[in-house]
């Protein structure tokens, strides 16, 4: 875990975009996509209460990431949040081995801090009607609509779920089966090149293929229009467990991620003030790889936002749940 957060403070100093899960273009597009669907809704009205007249869901999905920039550059709000929480950069990921089918608690890469945990912790502080912090992360109701706009999405981006663990011998190991590797930091160790990384890539770059396919047309609308919800994006069980059974489904395409890369021979990276010495690996995509990737993004895109907003409508239902 320690190499995950040092690999994030590295890859924030040299390149802020790599670390911004789906980039602010695709938390943007999120936010839009679940505020369509929250239209004429309790939780539409409910979510008003607890944005600021000058915000919408489109910014609200950016707070997490806005909250790991320089204090300089924090609210007051964000403030608070970081000081109560100083290892909230560890909030937005877990990292299950892709060969695993299903999230379960307890197996190597997850934590009761992960994305998972921290997503139950913001829909059981929202169900509470007492907005207090008396709550694992101190926060009140509109931090938690604030962390639970983003996280949504950070859990359908399939690196932020899964990554690999390397062998000495340059093999994709399960820890969970007794394999030993270093974990690859959610792919920030599989370098495309010296500045850009796997994870970077499928952050930005996927979402900078599908706008680029949109061409002049609004993002949004061109989302929506080309992936209408599917019946089977629909989930079933109490809205706690919902982030276990999309966890499983992000880890089924974080598998596709691996899948098309061509792994070169590893190469240390020195000690330096913010991590151990340790190896990366430099990577190929494979033909094919980015448009397969694209597809697959521009669904999870619209697939996050539908889904936040159906775990909002839940949150606040139109009629009482009786």
């Amino acid at each position: 875990m320690m190499f995950r957060l040092c690999a994030l403070a590295t890859l924030f100093l040299g390149n802020l975009s790599n670390l911004l899960g789906y980039g602010a273009a695709g938390h943007e597009a999120i936010g839009r996509i679940a505020t369509q669907y929250l239209a004429g809704t309790r939780a539409e009205s409910e979510v008003a209460k607890l944005l600021y007249p000058n915000e919408d869901l489109a910014r609200a999905a950016t707070w997490a990431d806005r909250a790991k920039l320089d204090e300089k550059y924090l609210s007051a709000e964000m403030k608070t949040f970081v000081t109560d929480n100083p290892g909230h950069h560890g909030y937005h990921y877990c990292d299950v081995p892709f060969q695993e089918t299903a999230y379960r608690a307890g197996l190597v890469g997850t934590n009761d801090h992960d994305l998972i945990h921290s997503i139950q912790t913001c829909i059981a502080v929202l169900q509470n009607p007492a907005d207090d912090r008396e709550n694992p992360l101190k926060i009140n109701h509109r931090t938690a609509l604030m962390l639970l706009a983003h996280f949504v999405g950070d859990l359908h981006q399939p690196l932020h779920v899964g990554c690999s663990y390397i062998s000495t011998d340059g093999k994709f190991v399960n820890p969970n089966e007794g394999g030993q590797g270093q974990a690859d930091a959610g792919a920030n160790d599989l370098r495309r090149t010296t500045r850009t990384s796997l994870h970077g890539y499928w952050d930005t770059a996927t979402v900078k293929l599908a706008r680029d396919r949109a061409g002049t047309e609004d993002f949004t609308a061109f989302l929506l229009a080309q992936h209408p919800p599917q019946t089977d994006w629909s989930t079933v069980g109490s809205v706690s467990d919902w982030p276990v059974t999309w966890a499983t489904e992000t880890l089924g395409l974080a598998r596709q991620c691996y899948d098309g890369i061509e792994l070169g021979p590893p190469f240390v990276v020195p000690k330096d003030d913010k991590r151990d010495e340790h190896f990366e690996w430099k990577v190929t995509l494979l033909a094919g790889y980015d448009v397969r990737s694209r597809d697959i993004v521009e669904v999870q895109l619209v697939k996050a936002g539908w889904r936040l907003a159906e775990l909002l409508k839940a949150i606040w239902p139109d009629s009482p749940v009786k």
